[in-house]
């Protein structure tokens, strides 16, 4: 019985190391990413307030808060250019929360392809802001 016990044990624990080891985090898999600091004077990528990431296949942009600290983050994403005119403008607040939209959404998020696509995060109120333009070829 204790064996019987002992292998059960060993078989969910060995699930779960599994199950852990197959789920990808959006950063690993995605083609762009991007970092706020928290405030303006703090070194860049040093506990980052907001994260975004760009998958170019499927248009993917995901947004996160990375901070229980009442900012939160924003995103344009623009045509050409960070500080062009916008496709949209996204918020998320509150620690561990993120959105996601993608270009089966249609519409605004089906972004352009062969083409570059802005992105400017910022944190809200503070001001701090990131900008990058990558090229979407997917």
């Amino acid at each position: 019985m204790a064996k019987r016990l002992l292998m059960s044990l060993l078989a969910i624990i060995s699930l779960g190391v599994l199950g852990a080891s197959l789920v990808v985090q959006p950063a690993a898999a995605a083609d762009h990413s991007m970092y706020t600091k928290d405030t303006i004077f703090g070194p860049l990528g040093e506990d980052p307030a907001g994260h975004m990431w760009f998958n170019e296949h499927g248009d993917v942009v995901t947004l996160c808060d990375n901070d229980a600290d009442g900012q939160k983050p924003i995103l344009h994403v623009a045509d050409g250019d960070p500080y062009g005119p916008d496709y949209y403008t996204e918020v998320v607040g509150g620690e561990g929360k993120c959105i996601t939209r993608k270009a089966s959404m249609g519409g605004k998020y089906n972004l352009p392809e062969n083409h570059y696509i802005g992105f400017l995060i910022c944190i809200y109120p503070d001001g701090y802001c990131n900008a990058a333009k990558w090229y979407n070829d997917h």
